[in-house]
């Protein structure tokens, strides 16, 4: 383990002390001159499993490390939002930003982290719904049985000319029941949409499921 995940985790680990109950979310961070990184840091009552969610946490801060220091990308943040908790999970999305100088404009990539906060381990998107292929999605989103949202969650219609063309693992918890596909820019639309979801409600997980059985 090299010395920053080190440090990320036995940090993580170490003030768990300070924070006793019920599990939280707390902020870590570093900065350089165009770098601004803000990563959740996961405390729970299981240390096992808080070391495994902070350790996997550690890559995503690594990633975003390596590309502003080794890879000479001119700017590079990142930041998160906790989508969804409760005793048994937390679901997280980290958004990395990254800017070539002289670009029109940067790029985001966001992920979605759900953790099991009892064993640490990521809780695979086919433990809620299961999907068939793209299509399946497609034809959800404009038979209105699944939601297009852009990057602000703002509710819209997948625009014209575009089309779901792979099944993402990569999704976040949304609380009542509601899960998000998380897509990145220009993957469902156009650069100015942002990130994308593909929004399944718990109706539309029982109808998925049923025809995937």
């Amino acid at each position: 383990m090299n010395v920053l995940k080190k440090a990320l985790v036995l940090g993580a680990v170490g003030a768990m002390l300070a924070i006793p109950g019920y599990a939280k979310v707390v902020t870590g961070s570093q900065s350089d001159a165009n770098l601004d990184l803000k990563y959740p840091l996961v405390y729970t009552d299981h240390a096992y499993a808080q070391q495994a969610i902070n350790t996997d946490i550690a890559n995503y801060v690594l990633e975003a490390k390596d590309m502003y220091y080794n890879q000479h990308i001119y700017k590079v943040a990142q930041n998160y939002k906790v989508t969804y908790e409760d005793s048994q999970v937390v679901s997280i999305l980290l958004t990395t930003y990254h800017y070539y100088a002289g670009a029109v404009h940067g790029m985001t990539n966001t992920r979605g982290l759900v953790y099991n906060k009892i064993t640490g381990q990521r809780v695979p998107l086919y433990n809620y719904v299961k999907i068939a292929n793209a299509e399946q999605l497609d034809r959800g989103l404009r038979s209105y049985v699944l939601d297009y949202y852009t990057g602000s969650h703002t509710k819209s219609r997948i625009p014209q000319g575009w089309s779901v063309k792979y099944v993402t693992d990569n999704y976040c918890l949304r609380g009542k029941g509601n899960i998000d596909l998380v897509y990145q820019p220009y993957e469902l639309g156009p650069y100015s949409n942002g990130t994308t979801y593909i929004g399944f409600t718990p109706q539309s997980i029982e109808y998925f499921n049923r025809m995937n059985s």
